[in-house]
């Protein structure tokens, strides 16, 4: 015969293997939920961090060096900015003014230093060195440098406080640099090693 089946002990039975399976599902949803929002927390932070540091400037340790970089430029950009003032028409009235204007400052001249060679000797551009290695001479003032017959760092290493002085005005170099980066003394210690 069939047996009656009693709904209370049933549910009874399989109620708590139920409430069991449902109370390891929920442990397990909220465990890998919380592990999902830390590791999504680690990564965000990290790459804010990393956005950060691509933001904030790199730190300028010499603004000096970093000016005789853009020196040039500025220069090439001024004389654009002349050219293109010189193209521009003006009356002849305007014209004659601007012409007494600019003959007057041609008088002035400032007689340039001459260097003394004899203190650190002569040198060509066949001997060459890499200036650039001296902390403070950047490629624009190495091409200053070069230009007024200083290639080496023999020469360098060879020069007094006159030289210095007279360097300085020559190559329009800011006073006191050449011996606050002790161009000498870097240049000695590069010679030997």
């Amino acid at each position: 015969m069939i047996e009656q089946i009693n709904i209370t002990e049933l549910i009874s039975d399989y109620g708590g293997i139920f409430a069991l399976m449902l109370s390891t599902f929920l442990i397990g949803y909220f465990a890998g939920s919380i592990l999902q929002k830390t590791k999504a927390k680690k990564v965000i932070k990290t790459l804010q961090s990393e956005i950060n540091k691509l933001r904030t400037p790199k730190k300028v340790h010499d603004i000096e060096t970093i000016f005789t970089e853009i020196k040039p430029k500025i220069r090439e950009m001024v004389k654009e900015t002349q050219e293109e003032e010189r193209t521009v028409t003006v009356s002849p009235s305007e014209e004659v003014i601007a012409e007494k204007t600019r003959t007057s400052y041609i008088t002035y001249t400032k007689n340039k230093p001459e260097l003394n060679f004899d203190n650190f000797g002569y040198s060509s551009p066949a001997e060459k060195d890499d200036l650039t290695r001296i902390m403070g001479i950047g490629p624009y003032i190495e091409q200053k440098l070069n230009e007024i017959g200083i290639y080496t760092y023999d020469q360098i290493s060879q020069f007094t406080d006159e030289d210095i002085r007279t360097i300085t005005e020559l190559i329009d170099f800011f006073p006191g640099r050449i011996d606050r980066d002790n161009w000498v003394g870097q240049a000695k210690a590069i010679k030997v090693s």
